[in-house]
């Protein structure tokens, strides 16, 4: 189960000790990286930890409606993607966005709540996870709760919406992206999903995408990937290799949004979320221009 439990040893060496959670709620005026909002979701029962980056011009540019990008596993990666996107929007590589990342009282709290909110249905038992199986109530606090309180407070472009997760924060974006289809709800406009574990419960979200019967939708996109070395990196010889994902995915999405997909030769399944948010949000952004 590599792809489905990664560890998170190394980078927690390299950022360091974890950074403390204010006890406010949700209702300052602006966030910063370093002291995240708490956010209570009915849908969840549970208190999530809301990072907020704003272009750096933000205060002086009110009349723009930036695009938002909504990252999952914020404890982990929000600081580095927030840097990221703010010195490639200084250099024109990426346009000016708004930054939310969501995550959890502390990194250790997240590496056991992501399985919660990350997942559905239910965990097949030989994955001996204590709690799975909740997406549909975490994604519900997304849509219900979060995204309007951020386009409240924000100006944000309603019709520019990005999700971005990694591993099984990755499978998450497909499941979400996923409901998109199903019911049409129109949050995101776009998907970014670094090594997904779409080897959960056996392939499910690959088959229930599969049996979509869906018209062309080509305002919805998506960007997915695989490290080249992630194969190797597999324990589990039943579970189907990356190009035979890429294969079902290009399969359920042909005709129906914009897809692409790439594979990162030389990188393992830790190393793919930060080039993958940034040539996922070239492709999506710049796009859009």
């Amino acid at each position: 189960m590599t792809k489905l439990l990664p560890t998170f040893t190394l980078v927690l060496l390299l950022i360091g000790c974890d950074r403390s959670v204010d006890k406010k709620t949700y209702t300052d005026k602006k966030e910063v990286a370093d002291n995240p909002a708490t956010f209570f979701s009915r849908n969840v029962g549970d208190t999530f930890s809301i990072f907020i980056s704003l272009p750096t011009d933000y205060d002086s540019k009110r009349n723009i409606k930036y695009s938002v990008i909504y990252l999952l596993d914020a404890n982990l990666y929000f600081d580095i993607v927030a840097a990221t996107l703010k010195k490639y929007s200084e250099v024109g590589i990426l346009p000016s966005a708004v930054l939310v990342g969501i995550g959890y009282k502390t990194i250790q709290t997240m590496d056991s709540l992501r399985n919660r909110d990350f997942t559905y249905p239910a965990a097949i038992p030989e994955y001996e996870m204590s709690v799975s199986g909740n997406a549909d109530k975490f994604l519900s606090f997304i849509l219900n709760e979060l995204v309007p309180e951020i386009d409240t407070k924000y100006s944000v472009d309603k019709n520019s919406r990005v999700l971005f997760g990694h591993s099984l924060g990755g499978y998450f974006t497909l499941y979400a992206l996923y409901q998109n289809l199903l019911s049409k709800n129109g949050a995101f406009s776009a998907y970014i999903s670094a090594s997904p574990s779409t080897h959960y419960n056996h392939n499910y979200i690959l088959d229930e995408l599969a049996k979509l019967n869906i018209v062309n939708v080509p305002k919805i996109k998506s960007y997915i990937t695989f490290g080249g070395l992630e194969d190797e990196e597999d324990e589990d010889s039943s579970q189907l290799k990356t190009d035979k994902v890429f294969l079902s995915l290009e399969k359920s999405f042909k005709n129906k949004i914009t897809y692409k997909g790439d594979t990162y030769s030389n990188l393992g399944h830790m190393d793919t979320p930060l080039p993958t948010f940034i040539k996922g949000l070239v492709w999506i952004l710049n796009n859009e221009q």
